[in-house]
């Protein structure tokens, strides 16, 4: 199934006493043409991407100054307007784009430890956060472009790892070091806990994603298990949308977790990474109550654990990901 073309490695930073700096997360803007990185040396990085260019990425802009830990996760509004970064020091911190440069705005406050996942929802007018706390925040953005928080919950009995919104809808998922997932909708009035599923993954459920449609979701976890979840609908107004494991796919020639997963709304391929370096390519094909996941590409051009995957959102075909080694890598995947 097509072809794999590696683009390069872009590092960030040069390594410190020999060793090179964790990158934990990267995310891509929805226009596709910037990339945000961030890790354990506390800055936040914008990358220009320059489709035509030999060098795709370009160091645009280093934020140095404002978190004092390492930098765990990053998020783009939808809009463009606003990026968010939040911290092994319990921080978010709101960065506001103004003249095509990226200034600090806000810092937000609250959790009592590490913030291990942002994400904007899709209208931009809430924002989710999840910690080592246990909790999951959700911010309200109001018209003077302040953050107001309108709900906390502790629906986990541990360590909150992600959170990930629905493409369309106000449906939030959380992932947890408890081995489930739970599902928050908004019923007009707070944010609710709608559904638990319990013991999902044999161990820490690390990543989760939504297919285009939103019917759909993938989980990965310690267990080395890529998962799909397919959401019933209910035309029971009592009764809500519940969702039931549909397939389970196990990476047997691995014996580390898988840590991210980034599913392809346009071409529906699944991009699976983790504790072996490796990332995975995957199609879906569904038939019925039939659902097959097929390992199309093993890529295996990191030297650490790969922390985050990453599809851009315009230009289909590119996968980025970071690493442990200390490197931003681009991947093109032709279909």
């Amino acid at each position: 199934m097509g072809l794999v073309r590696d683009l390069g490695a872009y590092t960030p930073s040069l390594p410190f006493r020999g060793k090179a700096s964790r990158i934990w997360t990267i995310t891509w803007n929805f226009d596709g043409l910037l990339l945000a990185s961030g890790g354990d040396d506390k800055t936040v990085r914008i990358w220009k991407h320059i489709p035509d260019a030999e060098k795709k990425l370009e160091n645009m802009t280093t934020i140095d100054d404002g978190h004092n830990k390492a930098v765990r996760t990053l998020a783009f509004s939808h809009c463009g307007k606003f990026l968010m970064s939040g911290s092994f020091d319990a921080s978010m911190i709101v960065y506001a784009k103004e003249d095509g440069e990226f200034t600090e705005t806000n810092t937000l406050e609250g959790h009592e430890s590490e913030v291990k996942c942002v994400a904007y929802n899709a209208s931009d007018e809430f924002l989710a956060s999840c910690s080592r706390d246990k909790t999951v925040w959700f911010w309200q953005l109001d018209e003077d472009d302040d953050y107001q928080v309108v709900s906390v919950l502790q629906a986990h009995t541990q360590d909150v790892k992600f959170v990930v919104w629905h493409p369309t809808e106000n449906l939030l998922v959380s992932c947890s070091y408890d081995s489930s997932i739970r599902f928050y909708v908004y019923d007009d009035e707070d944010w609710v806990t709608q559904q638990k599923l319990e013991n999902i993954h044999d161990g820490t459920v690390w990543c989760a994603d939504f297919d285009g449609s939103g019917d759909r979701l993938v989980t990965v976890g310690e267990d080395r298990i890529v998962q799909i979840f397919k959401r019933e609908y209910s035309n029971d107004q009592v009764v809500k949308d519940s969702w039931k494991v549909a397939c389970k796919h196990e990476i047997s020639n691995s014996r580390w977790p898988l840590y991210s997963v980034s599913w392809n709304k346009a071409t529906n391929l699944i991009a699976v990474a983790g504790g072996d370096a490796t990332i995975r390519i995957f199609s879906y094909h569904e038939t019925g109550d039939d659902i097959q996941l097929t390992e199309e590409h093993v890529i295996e051009k990191h030297t650490g654990e790969v922390n985050c995957v990453s599809w851009n959102p315009i230009f289909v075909n590119l996968l980025a990901s970071c690493s442990d080694d200390g490197t931003i890598r681009l991947t093109e995947v032709e279909i």
